[in-house]
């Protein structure tokens, strides 16, 4: 399969920070750390710091509790309580907490740098890691910044606004992200704005990490069109949701460990992870039994689910329709479903049974829409899904597709030629050359050769 958006490579956006940890042992705390995460989301820092330290502390000794006092830290940093984030920091390397290239770099904590006691948090980090049961989840080294989609705003700006130095490490935080994108949307008069960050830990680009800002111009704001909020809560079909959040959850888990196999497969042209590990195996022969006797039910969850987790798993279950042409037929109506990670899960889905096809299951129109819309994520697979989706058009079809794709998307794909970030660089680059006709390494390149296109009405 030539479509892979999977294992190697995770996209944080603004509502991810940290890497997920075990539950908190108890209710208590547990469900201080809920309350400090939803102040952290709201940046409300003051009360993330409260709410984290009164976790750790109701927490017994051990990598939780040590968790609980860093997060105290980054939010009593970014409510401008220095001495407070060192009192508490202390406490979590003094509990054990060892990921000190994390602490290091943390955006978050950069205000204690200067202060006399930080160098000391430091070696004691680096104490506990000599000693730890196993490594911390690696830190990643920054290959690109890209900016895209406005008129007004360009790399360099979105760089040194975020003060993102390439070729360092990095450590994302959502909450300075999103302080960055409401500077930039009150700054340049924006109406969207969107950081993220891809990280790869698997492969070739094993340790690297791109930052993407994705924009919208005022005077653009159609580009945010998408259907309204559905409402609903529809039976979960013979617990099949349920169930595919189980299979994700354990997945999850296994490539966090480096326990699955990449060439790990599936019965369907999509499945996220596969099932080849011992651990997986008994999920997809239930997906295959249940799932053709539940498509019109799943088809509603993904039209009415007010839970965005479902619909996001509906999407997924689809590709077990009986046929191609049904799991497509099923899902195009939702590509411009509200929210972002169903978005993500329809394109990709799409995408990979487009590829598995030999005949076009998708409406050219349709995806060439979806190619315009804000964030990246739905970008680059809406890029993929049209390039396997010219492969599949007869030649005559292709050549009257030609002027009406390049009028409609040809500046947004040499734009998108220019991108640092493979998985958004290379399928625009696929589809300029299925265009064209031509081989182009560079985007000044892609750019002159645009300029030398008749120029057509409409």
């Amino acid at each position: 399969m030539r479509f892979v958006m999977a294992l190697g490579v995770v996209a944080l956006g603004a509502g991810c920070a940290h890497a997920p940890k075990p539950a908190d042992p108890g209710a208590r705390a547990q469900q201080l750390s809920v309350e400090a995460e939803q102040a952290y989301d709201a940046l409300d820092f003051e009360r993330c710091a409260e709410r984290f330290r009164a976790s750790g502390e109701a927490n017994a000794e051990g990598p939780d509790r040590a968790e609980s006092f860093y997060r105290a830290a980054g939010c009593a940093s970014l409510a401008g309580h220095a001495d407070a984030a060192v009192d508490v920091l202390k406490r979590a390397v003094q509990g054990g907490y060892y990921d000190a290239d994390h602490l290091e770099y943390d955006p978050e904590l950069a205000a204690l740098h200067p202060l006399p006691a930080w160098s000391g948090i430091v070696a004691e980090a680096r104490a506990n890691l000599a000693k730890a049961p196993e490594a911390p989840f690696m830190t990643m080294t920054l290959m690109g910044v890209d900016a895209f989609g406005s008129r007004k705003v360009d790399r360099e700006t979105v760089q040194r606004l975020m003060g993102l130095e390439v070729g360092k490490p990095v450590v994302h935080s959502s909450a300075i992200f999103k302080q960055k994108e409401a500077a930039l949307r009150e700054q340049y008069g924006l109406a969207f704005a969107r950081a993220s960050m891809s990280i790869y830990f698997a492969e070739e680009r094993k340790g690297t990490a791109f930052v993407v800002m994705d924009m919208v111009d005022a005077e653009d704001a159609g580009r945010l069109r998408f259907l309204p909020e559905p409402k609903g809560h529809p039976t979960d079909p013979e617990g099949l949701l349920a169930r595919w959040n189980a299979y994700v959850e354990r997945l999850q888990q296994l490539q966090m460990q480096g326990k699955l196999s990449e060439d790990s497969s599936c019965k369907v042209a999509s499945c996220v992870g596969g099932f080849g590990h011992p651990d997986l195996a008994s999920f997809e022969p239930e997906f295959l039994a249940k799932v053709p006797g539940q498509l019109d039910a799943l088809t509603a969850v993904l039209r009415e689910e007010a839970d965005p987790e479902k619909r996001v798993a509906a999407a997924y279950l689809l590709a077990y329709a009986p046929t191609k042409e049904e799991t497509a037929q099923r899902l195009q109506p939702f590509i411009r479903d509200p929210h972002s990670s169903v978005r993500n899960s329809v394109l990709r889905v799409l995408t990979a049974t487009q590829e598995a096809a030999t005949k076009p299951l998708v409406d050219v129109a349709m995806v060439a829409d979806a190619v315009t819309m804000p964030m990246a994520t739905d970008r680059n697979k809406a890029t993929y899904l049209l390039s396997y989706l010219l492969d599949d058009l007869s030649p005559e079809a292709l050549k009257a597709q030609r002027a009406g794709l390049l009028r409609q998307l040809g500046e947004q794909l040499v734009g998108m030629s220019a991108l640092t970030l493979p998985i958004n660089r290379d399928p625009a680059v696929m589809v300029l050359k299925q265009l064209s006709g031509e081989t182009y390494e560079t985007a000044d390149e892609w750019r002159a050769w645009l300029a030398r296109q008749p120029k057509t009405a409409g």
